[in-house]
């Protein structure tokens, strides 16, 4: 009788010490799925993986040239992958555990003429001149490109270290062209697009940076490029 109860006591306290990952392997973990990131996207915080075990989490990058972790905050640095392990701590009869996924950092494609500059689309230097006018600033118009191009070249540039851009309107760039602001700026003198859509479908208004005329094209045309922000 003695010995069956001696073995039904080690049979419980082995299932005890499982059940708080008093094995050598420690606790199962739960899912810590696999990250996609792009260069100069902004830090995030990493959720730690599911655990029976109460001890905290810590997390490592295996290669901080692609990104570094301080406490749960993960910064993305260059294009590239990394492993991202999250250990979890010895903690009374719970044995230290871990378990591991791989980030992966998606070079950042810009639309020209924009360049890579540390994982941000930055415009390059030019000898055109930049406007201010009634407000808003303006980027020099050098470069043509179909209208979806040009609304995301605007959305997405990094220039003199501002971001916020924005295509013109058809009245806002109307109103700098008829200014004469532009006639020692070394602007392009051909049509540069607007943000005001044409009567047709798919069409936007481009007005001509000689002449302050607008006319409507189908976006899939190429016109110069300015952009705006207050």
């Amino acid at each position: 009788m003695n010995i069956r109860l001696l073995a039904l006591a080690a049979a419980c306290t082995l299932t005890l010490l499982a059940a708080c990952g008093g094995s050598h392997d420690g606790v199962p973990l739960g899912e810590f799925p696999a990250m996609t990131k792009t260069e100069g996207d902004a830090p995030f915080e990493l959720k730690a993986p599911t655990s029976k075990s109460p001890a905290a989490f810590s997390f490592d990058s295996s290669d901080k040239k692609v990104a570094t972790i301080s406490g749960n905050v993960v910064t993305v640095l260059a294009a590239g992958t990394t492993t991202i392990t999250a250990r979890q701590g010895e903690l009374g009869s719970y044995n230290p555990t871990s378990t591991s996924a791989v980030l992966t950092v998606k070079a950042r494609e810009c639309t020209a003429p924009l360049e890579n500059q540390g994982g941000q689309c930055v415009a390059p230097v030019g000898t055109a001149g930049y406007v201010s006018h009634e407000g808003l600033s303006w980027t020099p118009a050098t470069v043509a490109l179909t209208w979806a191009q040009a609304d995301t070249y605007c959305k997405s540039t990094k220039i003199q270290e501002q971001t916020g851009w924005r295509l013109p309107s058809q009245f806002e760039l109307a109103a700098l062209v008829n200014s004469g602001m532009l006639s020692d700026k070394k602007w392009a003198a051909g049509d540069a697009w607007t943000a005001t859509a044409g009567s047709a479908t798919d069409s936007h208004f481009a007005v001509n940076l000689a002449s302050g005329a607008a006319n409507a094209y189908p976006k899939e045309n190429k016109a110069y490029v300015t952009c705006v922000r207050p």
